[in-house]
């Protein structure tokens, strides 16, 4: 009699899938149109030949998903659709830095392709150990802004690369002889980091965990854009250094405590010539708490910036014009569903402090910018169109009344005494003489003159008569 554990294992590899390696020898023909000319590389999941698009004359790289060792008809399902969706987003990227997915297609045994341009050069593990001198300061950190360049357009799409290492920085020669890096497996390294432990047991992981951020090893779902920042912090050491930070702990179960736990040297004990304000910046890029990072590969790039060659000046410019990082690049995307994995390895307090420590976002500064303008705006406006006339207005004198002068005093009411005409006789001399000038202001107050005027009216007669104390 069988026991459940039995059955259940019985159960189990009858699901697993039994399928022939991809034939992907030269000469063989690959969606009828490509020819494969010799294979190139081979990992866990996957292998990767050159081959002639024979419509176009045009060399390309083909990279074909293989099974993994004890793969189940359903794990190999959800595998081929993640590969052939990630391929698809990857190939909306418009970066000249990320390697250029030109089809996905499923050969006739079933497993899935996608067909990339194909890449004269080197990658920068092999330029790092292979040259004759360590790489000069500013050409490594060219390379650093051109990832970032790829970085910043893959998290504006909310893709995450989460395996970024030397290996997947190749170096190639752009126009007129310029170096240019192209990140190579966007997507697909998605896929291949997905909390599946059958992943691990296969090897797919271990390869690359010497560059994993902490929080990546802890949930490697539950990540963003930051953990791609601390990959790229590694592969800058490295290239400056020509030696991993932990040293012998770059492979095993060790490189997991080294990177938990341990401090990261200063890459100046390894290359004292490296300027350090730039040691600095690698230390916050290598920050084992996610929030002491740069938020974005755009203030990566600015910080980095001072110590580039003018030749990143196109590049920059064409980060800083990127979207923000969105979905599940955004940092703190994963705060919403919890803390982020970040928080458990970080020292009591520090995280916090370091949330309110990080610079202001650009849209919360525009938005602030904006507002305080409006608000200047209004405060000018209603001085010029409601404070400013009233204020003249109570400002306004009215004109003082001039003195008063025999001049302007009011006449003797004539018009009470009537005179006739024909029987009031001639004017003599003394009448014709000018009446006296008026009197000045500081006279007025002088006593009135009884001669003034020096005759009367008699009202029973209506004629005039003059007065004898005045002749």
């Amino acid at each position: 009699m069988q026991g459940p554990g039995k059955t259940q294992r019985m159960a189990h590899a009858a699901l697993v899938t039994v399928r022939a390696p991809p034939n992907v020898k030269p000469g063989t023909m690959i969606g009828d149109k490509y020819r494969v000319e010799r294979e190139i590389g081979r990992g866990g999941f996957g292998v990767v030949v050159r081959a002639m698009h024979l419509t176009l004359d045009q060399r390309v790289a083909i990279k074909v998903l293989t099974e993994g060792e004890g793969t189940t008809e359903v794990e190999w399902a959800e595998d081929a659709a993640r590969f052939r969706r990630e391929a698809k987003a990857t190939a909306a990227l418009r970066s000249e830095h990320v390697v250029r997915v030109l089809d996905v297609d499923v050969l006739e045994s079933g497993y899935p392709y996608i067909v990339m341009e194909y890449l004269e050069g080197k990658t920068l593990h092999d330029l790092t150990y292979t040259s004759p001198v360590p790489l000069p300061v500013e050409d490594v950190v060219d390379y650093g802004i051109q990832v970032l360049a790829a970085l910043a357009d893959a998290h504006a799409a909310g893709i995450v690369h989460r395996d970024l290492k030397p290996a997947n920085v190749f170096l190639s020669t752009g126009i007129g002889g310029a170096p240019l890096v192209k990140v190579l497996d966007f997507g697909v390294s998605k896929m291949l980091a997905a909390s599946s432990q059958r992943l691990t047991r296969t090897g797919a992981v271990v390869g690359t965990l010497a560059y994993m951020a902490p929080e990546q090893m802890l949930d490697a779902k539950r990540v963003d854009g930051r953990a791609d920042l601390w990959s790229l912090g590694l592969v800058l050491y490295e290239a400056l250094a020509r030696a991993h930070p932990f040293g012998a702990h770059t492979a095993g179960p060790k490189v997991v405590t080294s990177i938990l736990t341990e401090p990261i040297p200063p890459v100046r004990s390894y290359r004292p010539d490296v300027p350090p304000a730039l040691e600095a910046v690698l230390a916050r890029m290598l920050e084992k708490p996610a929030d002491l990072r740069f938020g974005s590969a755009a203030e990566a790039a600015a910080a980095l910036a001072p110590f580039s060659s003018p030749r990143s000046r196109p590049v920059l410019d064409e980060i800083r014009r990127a979207p923000p990082p969105s979905g599940h690049a955004a940092p703190g995307f994963v705060s919403a569903r919890g803390a982020p994995p970040s928080a458990a390895a970080s020292p009591s307090g520090r995280t916090k402090g370091a949330a309110r420590s990080r610079p202001m976002s650009p849209l919360v500064g525009f938005l602030l910018a904006f507002v305080i303008a409006a608000l200047v705006l209004g405060l000018v406006a209603a001085f010029v169109f409601y404070v400013q006339p009233r204020l003249a207005e109570t400002n306004a004198v009215a004109p003082s009344p001039a003195p008063e002068t025999a001049a302007s005093a009011p006449a003797p009411a004539l018009s009470a005494v009537s005179v006739a005409p024909a029987t009031r006789p001639p004017p003599d001399a003394s009448e014709r003489t000018p009446a006296p000038a008026a009197s000045s202001p500081s006279r007025a107050s002088s006593p009135a003159n009884p001669c003034d005027p020096p005759f009367v009216y008699d009202p029973k007669t209506n004629v005039k008569r003059y007065k004898t104390e005045c002749l």
